[in-house]
């Protein structure tokens, strides 16, 4: 390795990656001799083998996961709704008589019965 002056950390770097790429080239050769003498291709080959596809999961499988995944979070629920404190009274009443409001009546509805009967009278 030739020497460098010590402030020049670029140079150094690059001196050091063109040695790991030289051991590297030497590395390679040396695995593709020994993959030639257990004939196995070598990694380096222009054939590539096509990665095994992924299989899916059957519906039966799916369906199972999910129930588990359910029961699961049913117990949690459970858990934490007995970790609770109960709510107070207060805001039950409070939302009770939020819908316990009678609904508003239309415009026709409110007409009084003597108007009714004089809109007949000219055919609306």
């Amino acid at each position: 390795m030739p020497t460098t002056k010590r402030n020049d950390t670029a140079e150094a770097l690059r001196l050091a990656l063109v040695s790991f790429d030289a051991q590297i080239a030497e590395l390679r050769e040396t695995r593709a001799q020994l993959a030639t003498l257990i004939d196995q291709p070598s990694a380096d080959s222009a054939v590539k083998v096509a990665a095994p596809r992924k299989r899916r999961l059957s519906a039966e499988v799916r369906a199972k996961i999910s129930a588990t995944a359910k029961a699961r979070w049913a117990k949690e629920r459970r858990a934490k709704a007995k970790t609770q404190k109960p709510k107070k009274a207060a805001k039950k009443t409070q939302s009770e008589a939020k819908t316990s409001k009678t609904p508003v009546a239309t415009a026709k509805a409110k007409k009084s019965p003597a108007k009714k009967e004089t809109e007949k009278k000219r055919g609306r």
